[in-house]
C-alpha cells in the first residue's frame, strides 16, 4: 500500500512533464518533416518546370537526342531524382532516364508531388507551345491579344524520398531521446518530491496494513508534527480497541461457522433421505397400486359390481387420483435430481397429435367439449416422449378448466421453429397469476384443494420438461375469453429419416371394450399381490394363466405345463437380483418364439435402453388395466 501511494505521487508529478515533452517533440517532428517534404516538393516543381521550358522545341521538332540529354541532366543535377521522362501529347514516351513507375502514372495533367508508394513523389508539368497571330502585329495596342497556348507534351519527374525518410527517422530518434531525457528528469524530481511529502502518510498506511493482517501490536510513532500527531494517536487507539475485541469476534465466528456446518450437513442428510424415500416409494407404492388397479378392474366386470356400480366407480376414481398424485410427485423429484436425460431425434408432430386425440377425446366428450386437433406435416427435432408428456399436461389442463366451448391444438412454422399452441375457451388467467401459474401446487379457483380439479403439478412439470429441452414455454390469456399455451421446438431437416417409435403400446382402451384375449400367459412376478391381481384380470379377459415368483419357477412351469405359454409378463427386477430382460431371453432361447412383455415400477433411462436393445416392450407400473389388455391382445395376436 505504501509503494502504491508513492507511485501515485510520482505518476501525478510525472504525467504533466511527460505530456508536455511528448507534445513538444511531436510538434517539432511534424514541423521538421513537413519542411523536408515541402522542400522536396519545391525542388520537384522547379525541376519539372525548367525541363518543360527547355523541352518545348525538342518535342516540336522531334529531336529525341536533345530530349534524352535533358532527362539525363535532370538526374545529374539532383541526386534525389530517380527518373525523368518526356511524353508527347499522345502519351508516347519520347525520352526517359532512370527508374520510372510508368504503370502507376495517373492521367496526364499538372501534378505537384503525388505519392507513388512509400518513397516516390511524382511531378508532371505540361509543355506548352505559344504562338502569335502575325497578321495583327501592326494593328496597334488596341488589337493586341494574349498569345495562344497549346499542350504539346508533358515532363514527368520522379523524386526519391529515401533521404527524406532517413532524415525523418533521425529527427524522430532525436525527438524521442529528448522526450525520454525530459521524462527521466521529471521522474527524478517527482520521486524527490513524493519521498518528502508521503513519508509520514506511508508510515501510517503501513501500520494500518499490519493491523489488517493481524499484527495488533503495530503502533505509529508520536513524534510527528502537526495534524499527524492526532492521526497517529487515533490509529494507536484503534489498534488497542481491535486487539480487545479480536478474541471475542474470533470466538463468535468459530461458533457461527460450526452452526452453519451442522445445518449444511443436516440439509444434505435431509436431501439424501428424501431421495432414498422417493426411490423406495417409486417401487413400494407402485406395486400395490398396480395390484389394486387390477383388482378394481376385475371387480368392475364381476356380478357384484352390477349391484353397486357407483361404489365401484368411486373406487376406480380414488385409484386413478392416487396414481396421478404418485406419478406427479415422482416426476417432479426425478426432474429436480437431473435423472431425466432427453433422447433427441426427429419425428412428425402428426403422430403425437393422433395420440392426443385418441387419449383425451373421451375426457372432452364427458365434459361436453369439442377437442379439435388440426392436421400438420411438420417434423421437429426433440425428445418425442418428453414432448408428448408436455402436450398431455397442457391439453388435459385446458379441458379440465374449460366449461363450455372446446380446445384447439395446432402446430405451425414460426420463423425458424415449430410453434405448438393449445387454445381453450375457458375463463382465462388473471394477469396477477401468470407469474406463478407454473409453480408447484398453484391452482386457480380451487381453494378447497379438490383433486378432481387437478393437483397443481401439471404446469410445474411442463416448465421443468421444457427447460430440459431448452424449449421456450409461455402463455397468452385474456380474462373471460380463454388462454393460449405455446411451446417452441426446433424444426427437423426433411432429409432426416423418421424417428423410431418409443417402446410401448397405445393408451388405454375405453372400459366398454369387452374384446377377449386368447392364449396362455406366464406371469413372473415376485410380489404375490401383483401376481394375484394379474391372474384375476387375465382370467376375466378369457386367457389362461401360469404363475411364477422367480426364474426357477418360470422355467419349471414352461417345462411341466402341457400348454407352452404364448406370452410371458416379466418384472424387470425379480428376486435374487435376476433381470426380467435376461429371463425373457432365456425363455425364448429354451422354448422357441414367445412374446415377452416387461413391467417395472422404476423405469429409468438404462432400463429403457436395455429393453429396446432386446426388442421387448416395456410398461411402467401401475399399468392401467385397459392398456395392459390392449398390450396382451396385440402380442398374443402376433404369437398365435
Amino acid at each position: 500500500m505504501s509503494m502504491s501511494l508513492r507511485k501515485r505521487m510520482i505518476l501525478l508529478a510525472l504525467l504533466p512533464v511527460t505530456l508536455v515533452a511528448s507534445l513538444l517533440t511531436a510538434v517539432f517532428l511534424w514541423h521538421s518533416i513537413d519542411n523536408l517534404q515541402q522542400t522536396m516538393r519545391t525542388r520537384g516543381n522547379a525541376i519539372s518546370r525548367q525541363m518543360a521550358t527547355a523541352a518545348e522545341y525538342g518535342i516540336f521538332s522531334g529531336q529525341r537526342a536533345s530530349l534524352s540529354a535533358l532527362t539525363e541532366s535532370a538526374i545529374l543535377i539532383d541526386s534525389d531524382v530517380r527518373g525523368a521522362a518526356i511524353v508527347d501529347a499522345q502519351g508516347a514516351i519520347m525520352a526517359r532516364s532512370g527508374e520510372l513507375h510508368t504503370s502507376a502514372w495517373p492521367a496526364p495533367g499538372r501534378i505537384e508531388g503525388h505519392r507513388l508508394g512509400r518513397d516516390v513523389l511524382l511531378f508532371v508539368e505540361p509543355v506548352l507551345r505559344s504562338s502569335l497571330p502575325v497578321d495583327d502585329i501592326y494593328a496597334g495596342a488596341e488589337a493586341f491579344q494574349a498569345p495562344a497556348s497549346k499542350v504539346v507534351g508533358h515532363v514527368v519527374v520522379e523524386l526519391s524520398l529515401s533521404d527524406v525518410s532517413r532524415e525523418s527517422e533521425r529527427l524522430a530518434g532525436i525527438g524521442l531521446l529528448v522526450a525520454l531525457i525530459g521524462s527521466l528528469l521529471g521522474g527524478w524530481l517527482a520521486q524527490r518530491i513524493a519521498r518528502g511529502v508521503t513519508r509520514p502518510l506511508l508510515e501510517a498506511s503501513e501500520v494500518v496494513e499490519r493491523i489488517g493482517h493481524g499484527d495488533l501490536a503495530a503502533r505509529m510513532g508520536t513524534t510527528s508534527a502537526g495534524a499527524l500527531q492526532s492521526l497517529a494517536a487515533g490509529i494507536n487507539a484503534m489498534a488497542e480497541r481491535v486487539g480487545m475485541t479480536h478474541e471475542e469476534l474470533h470466538a463468535r465466528v468459530e461458533e457461527a461457522t460450526h452452526d452453519l456446518l451442522l445445518e449444511k450437513e443436516a440439509a444434505e442428510h435431509a436431501t439424501i433421505a428424501k431421495s432414498h424415500f422417493l426411490a423406495a416409494a417409486s417401487h413400494d407404492l407402485r406395486q400395490p397400486l398396480h395390484a389394486l388397479g387390477l383388482f378394481v378392474s376385475r371387480l368392475a366386470e364381476s356380478k357384484a359390481a352390477k349391484g353397486e356400480p357407483r361404489l365401484v366407480a368411486h373406487i376406480q376414481l380414488a385409484v386413478d387420483s392416487l396414481q396421478n398424485l404418485l406419478d406427479a410427485i415422482l416426476d417432479v423429484s426425478r426432474l429436480d435430481e437431473g435423472k431425466v436425460i432427453p433422447q433427441i431425434s426427429s419425428f412428425p408432430m402428426a403422430s403425437l397429435f393422433d395420440g392426443l386425440a385418441r387419449d383425451l377425446s373421451l375426457l372432452a366428450e364427458h365434459k361436453g367439449l369439442q377437442l379439435r386437433v388440426r392436421p400438420t406435416r411438420i417434423r421437429v427435432h426433440s425428445d418425442q416422449r418428453i414432448v408428448e408428456r408436455i402436450l398431455l399436461n397442457l391439453v388435459g389442463n385446458a379441458l379440465r378448466y374449460t366449461r363450455t366451448g372446446g380446445v384447439l391444438v395446432a402446430c405451425r412454422r414460426w420463423h425458424d421453429v415449430a410453434r405448438i399452441e393449445i387454445w381453450d375457451t375457458g375463463e382465462g388467467i388473471p394477469e396477477r397469476a401468470r407469474a406463478t401459474i407454473f409453480e408447484e401446487y398453484v391452482q386457480l379457483g380451487n381453494p378447497e384443494r379438490d383433486q378432481a380439479k387437478g393437483l397443481g403439478l401439471g404446469l410445474a412439470i411442463c416448465r421443468r420438461l421444457a427447460a430440459l429441452l431448452s424449449a421456450p414455454l409461455g402463455l397468452r390469456s385474456r380474462s373471460g375469453w380463454g388462454s393460449v399455451f405455446w411451446i417452441e421446438l426446433p424444426l427437423a431437416e426433411d432429409a432426416e429419416p423418421p424417428a423410431v417409435q418409443p417402446v410401448g403400446f397405445p393408451r388405454s382402451q375405453p372400459a366398454t371394450d369387452q374384446t377377449k384375449i386368447f392364449g396362455t400367459v406366464l406371469v413372473v412376478e415376485s410380489d404375490a399381490l401383483v401376481r394375484t391381481g394379474m391372474e384375476q384380470a387375465i382370467l376375466s379377459w378369457g386367457g389362461r394363466v401360469l404363475l411364477a415368483a422367480n426364474r426357477e419357477e418360470a422355467l419349471r412351469c414352461c417345462r411341466e405345463s402341457p400348454l407352452l405359454p404364448n406370452l410371458a409378463i416379466c418384472n424387470t427386477l425379480l428376486s435374487g437380483n435376476v433381470s426380467g430382460i435376461e429371463l425373457g431371453e432365456d425363455l425364448q432361447r429354451n422354448f422357441g418364439p414367445m412374446g415377452i412383455l416387461l413391467v417395472s415400477a422404476a423405469v429409468d433411462v438404462e432400463t429403457h435402453a436395455a429393453a429396446r436393445r432386446a426388442g421387448f416392450p416395456l410398461l411402467r407400473e401401475p399399468v392401467p388395466p385397459g392398456r395392459l389388455r390392449a398390450a396382451l391382445q396385440q402380442l398374443l395376436s402376433e404369437s398365435l
